[in-house]
């Protein structure tokens, strides 16, 4: 009798090995593993030198919990499990996207756009208010030319009545 056909639970006289098959063994196996990096994965986490390991650590935590639950989704039998395995999964990738451009800006959202947004409109409306100015001004000269032309024209006339 070979080993394989025992850990199958094929042909024993043992009680103990007739129910005992190879797969569910091996889902025991690798969730303990799984569940050991977690531990392992956790204590860089906690202890980590810097943040850059704490960051790869927390996402290393989320590959073991998925892991886990996908192990224990194999065991159970059941696909019910897989959607918190999606969200776990998308939730580990923002995180860590965000993570990492905290790490290399030191903020998560580029403000810099908006700065110079408010800095552009500002040199706008200096820009208005300079043209609205040259626009009063060029309006005061005209009525001040028209005002003149008038007063001209009035002389002239005053001469001619004269």
């Amino acid at each position: 009798m070979s080993w394989f056909s025992v850990l199958a639970g094929e042909a024993t006289d043992n009680p103990f090995l007739e129910n005992l098959n190879i797969l569910s063994v091996c889902l025991d196996i690798a969730m303990v593993i799984c569940a050991f990096n977690f531990l392992a994965f956790l204590f860089r986490v906690l202890r980590g030198p810097s943040l850059a390991d704490r960051a790869i650590a927390m996402d290393s935590c989320s590959t073991a919990v998925m892991a886990l639950i996908v192990i224990y989704s194999m065991r159970q039998g059941t696909d019910l499990y897989m959607s918190c395995v999606l969200v776990i999964a998308i939730l580990g990738f923002i995180g860590m996207v965000s993570l990492s451009k905290y790490i290399q800006s030191g903020n998560i959202v580029n403000n810099t756009n908006i700065i110079l947004n408010v800095t552009e409109a500002e040199d706008l409306k200096e820009e208005a208010d300079a043209a609205q100015v040259l626009q009063e001004k060029a309006e005061q000269a005209i009525q001040k030319t028209a005002e003149k032309n008038l007063r001209n024209m009035r002389k002239q006339l005053n001469r001619k009545k004269k």
